[in-house]
């Protein structure tokens, strides 16, 4: 190897890799500003949907997220919901601009390196509270097509069992969002 090459290819190649991290992980495309949003309903199918939609009502309940990737690791976004009228928290809706409160701990943990399969650019972890007083675990998946995957884990009491149609057991549900400049209509 030429003294040219020890003394200047190693730091080269270490700054041109740590380039391509730090350009890879920019995730400023997702931020919402304005009017925009993140817009999408939940999955109909019911191992998508448990616990979200009440008893005989058809799985139209549908999420507005805002982001803000420069407060990932303490508040970056909030969460609405188009549910005021037939939802469990009636007449207020499920969300209401609930603010999303990152999980800082999982930063230091193996699970913030959760790899959620191919297609995802980045995946974070979030609490988020109902208007009914539940607080939920939001996994917050910024895909690499634009989108965004929003997946909402409810945990149930203890005791007695509660069922899930009635809004007070144990809920997963998973939605699909797309970016809208003009907001989500709700």
């Amino acid at each position: 190897m030429s003294a040219y090459a020890r003394r200047f290819g190693t730091p080269l190649l270490a700054a041109f890799a740590l380039s391509g991290l730090v350009s890879c992980r920019d995730l400023s495309r997702f931020d919402t500003q304005g009017a925009a949003a993140y817009c999408g309903a939940i999955v109909g199918t019911p191992p998508f949907n448990g616990g979200f939609i009440p008893s005989g009502a058809p799985p139209n309940l549908s999420l507005r997220l805002r982001l803000d990737t420069s407060a990932l690791t303490s508040r970056p976004g909030s969460l609405a919901s188009n549910d005021a009228a037939n939802g469990f928290c009636q007449p207020a809706p499920l969300f209401d601009e609930a603010p999303l409160r990152a999980i800082p701990e999982i930063l230091h943990d193996a699970l913030s390196q959760a790899d959620l399969g191919e297609g995802r650019q980045h995946t974070f972890f979030a609490w988020v509270d109902s208007t009914c007083g539940t607080s939920m675990v939001a996994v917050i998946s910024l895909l690499t097509n634009g989108a965004v995957e929003v997946r909402l884990l409810r945990p149930g009491p203890d005791l007695p069992p509660m069922s899930a149609d009635e809004g007070n057991g144990p809920g997963f549900a998973l939605f699909y969002l797309q970016r809208s400049e003009t907001g989500c209509g709700f």
